[in-house]
């Protein structure tokens, strides 16, 4: 089959991060996918198979599905050359009456969170949730600390304040101020000038170290430089990051944001409300019990492992196989 997607840019966002995961691996599969965007340009962060596009190039591409992520790109999608025409909802906070305009686009959703936004519209989307690629990630041994600081880890996309950053960057200071031995390590790829503003300016009292730039193949060795990772998300579709650190055996603490379809509160993660002392609390909960780290760390992976892009692209293939095209 042929698939394509266009995006807004080919920038570090986990929203495009996904499709470049997913076209590789149905690429492996014996697929084709391309990536359309308004400057065409390939990711300098992505060394995969996947190959890209201006979006204006692409009526002479004639496709079997077609993705968009925003619904701003639905014109686009409309006037594309493609038999199945999707929008693969992963912004919970995206109108979807637009879709009243476009008769037979379908919608997937990458999680629960979009699912239920879906339904609360009346349409029934596909549950196309996930992924990873847990073949990058593996599973770190979780020990006692003895003395060292304790490593918090959290995505450092300051400028965006649904991401939560600063609620745990305020856990951490209630924390340090209580006298726990505790270091902030953050990391981000800043995508436009404002972003690296915000890191510029970024200070704390806590001891932490900020991780601009490492690269994307090698994620799993900067999530085992931590103890636990933390997200504070709010509106989200998927927390990709939370995946990620979960994948790495990680024990994660995180909000039910982007995360309903893997993070069992106690279970396989700790799930708190968005704020800072609630954070804190489930922080310090974790500092003080190694055996529940090493619990949390070990299902968290387990559970992962059903959403890797694997078993995603063959959901998708055969929904695509077993459904005939929408009137």
């Amino acid at each position: 089959m042929k698939f394509a997607v266009i995006l807004p840019n080919t920038k570090l966002y986990g929203g495009v991060k996904r499709f470049f995961e997913l076209g590789d691996v149905l690429i492996e599969k014996g697929h084709t996918f391309f990536v359309f965007s308004p400057e065409g340009k390939k990711p300098e962060w992505y060394s995969g198979n996947v190959q890209t596009f201006r979006m204006d190039e692409i009526s002479s591409f004639d496709l079997d599905v077609g993705f968009v992520t925003e619904t701003r790109f639905l014109s686009s999608l409309f006037q594309a050359n493609a038999e199945r025409k999707i929008l693969y909802f992963v912004r919970p906070s995206d109108s979807l009456g637009i879709l009243k305009k476009y008769p037979g686009i379908e919608v997937f959703a990458n999680s629960t969170n979009t699912y239920d936004t879906a339904t609360k519209h009346g349409i029934e989307a596909f549950k196309a949730y996930g992924g990873i690629n847990t073949r990058s990630y593996y599973p770190k041994e979780i020990l006692p600390n003895e003395g060292e600081p304790f490593i918090v880890m959290t995505y450092g996309r300051i400028v965006e304040k649904k991401k939560g950053t600063r609620l745990v960057v305020k856990a951490c200071e209630r924390l340090h101020k209580r006298g726990y031995n505790v270091k902030l390590l953050l990391f981000d790829t800043p995508v436009n000038e404002k972003a690296k503003v915000a890191i510029d300016r970024f200070n704390t009292s806590v001891p932490f170290e900020f991780v601009l730039g490492h690269p994307v193949e090698r994620n799993v060795e900067l999530y085992h430089r931590a103890d636990i990772f933390v997200s504070a998300e709010k509106k989200a579709g998927y927390s990709n990051t939370s995946a990620e650190a979960m994948a790495s055996g990680l024990p994660v603490i995180g909000t039910s944001s982007g995360t309903k379809d893997f993070l069992i509160h106690e279970e396989t993660g700790i799930v708190v409300s968005r704020w800072s002392w609630r954070i804190a609390s489930a922080i310090a909960s974790l500092i003080d019990d190694v055996e529940m780290r090493k619990k949390l760390g070990l299902a968290g992976r387990k559970k992962i492992e059903e959403f890797s892009w694997n078993i995603l692209a063959d959901r998708i293939v055969k929904y695509f196989e077993g459904n005939s095209v929408k009137a």
